[in-house]
């Protein structure tokens, strides 16, 4: 068998529990970047945002906004964006309905530790000693693979 599947939870998952502070900083940078980008392409469009703004006493007095010319303008963006959600949910329901109908199905039978050998083309000694090393390298050359453990060079 490949290893004890008792003790790990069925579907695998991979979840990041300790995300690097470094990691957090750039995207958080890379979303304030992405959205001052997009306000900058869209400034003639948030133009009456402005001059709202303005007018609620957060600038200059007197702006006079044109709601409808406006939204006349933004309606094309909007439709893209509506169409956008929409299919966005759809999408989510289906990928959960599928996912919710996949936690059903039995887990599959593991590989017998030969059989798996033979598909990558090692012999069973191999790959259990593999197996046992924190850090491996496997280079595949075509259609064979040549496993390296660290250390070992």
């Amino acid at each position: 068998m490949t290893g004890a599947s008792g003790d790990r939870p069925w579907p695998p998952l991979i979840v990041a529990e300790n995300i690097p502070r470094a990691v957090r900083w750039r995207d958080a940078l890379l979303t304030a970047l992405a959205w001052g980008a997009f306000a900058f392409l869209l400034e003639k469009e948030l133009a009456p945002v402005f001059g709202a703004l303005q007018a609620l006493g957060l600038g200059h007095y007197g702006v006079k906004v044109d709601w409808l010319a406006y939204l006349e303008r933004l309606a094309p963006f909007l439709l893209v964006a509506g169409g956008l959600a929409v299919l966005l949910v759809g999408f989510s329901l289906r990928t959960l309905r599928r996912r919710s109908r996949s936690l059903l199905l039995p887990e599959p039978a593991a590989l017998e530790r030969i059989d798996e050998a033979r598909r990558v083309g090692l012999d069973e000694a191999a790959l259990v000693a593999a197996r046992d090393q924190p850090i491996v390298i496997v280079h595949i050359d075509d259609v064979r693979l040549r496993i390296e453990v660290k250390g070992e060079a």
